[in-house]
């Protein structure tokens, strides 16, 4: 009987401290706000066209390989060895083509977003502040890390427009 009062004591107890310190909380995705600033647009809209002689080339040298494998699956029965090595290394060669293109626009596009973050992360950490000063937010939680919100405490698009009103 001592133990049930405790117990119901420190649930009471609990429930009350946990009324009295509820906290303004609201969520945001900070990856969604970043990118969907001007700033962020126009970086993506530059890469695109600074790669786009690049990915233009994978593609045709995935079409390349395409019609080498669809040529040796046809004539490998009427084929020397020597035609199906000569084949074979054409391919890798063009694998490898293709490959080095790749990595050079993912290095690419790994840098532009290295330099997106360094510019935009203060403007971006200053505005968060500047919103949780002016609207008396307690806690800021990243939106990925919630399993639930509502709409109504998702600040994210509040990040975006100061940001862009920033410059």
């Amino acid at each position: 009987m001592r133990h049930a009062l405790m117990v119901v004591g420190i649930v009471a107890g609990l429930v009350s401290g946990s009324a009295m310190a509820a906290a303004n909380v609201v969520v945001a995705d900070s990856q969604a706000a970043l990118m969907a600033t001007d700033v962020a647009r126009k970086a993506v809209e530059k890469l695109q066209v600074e790669m786009k002689l690049q990915r233009e080339r994978m593609e045709a040298i995935r079409k390349e390989v395409k019609v080498i494998e669809d040529r040796f699956q046809k004539d490998s029965t009427v084929l020397s060895e020597t035609d199906k090595k000569n084949m074979q290394k054409q391919a890798e060669s063009k694998l490898s083509e293709y490959r080095n293109l790749g990595e050079t626009v993912q290095k690419r596009t790994q840098e532009v977003q290295a330099e997106l973050l360094q510019r935009m992360v203060p403007k971006m950490e200053a505005v968060i502040d500047e919103l949780r000063k002016a609207n008396g937010y307690d806690i800021i939680v990243e939106k990925k890390n919630v399993i639930f919100a509502d709409t109504t405490v998702d600040i994210t698009r509040k990040i975006t427009e100061k940001l862009n009103a920033a410059k």
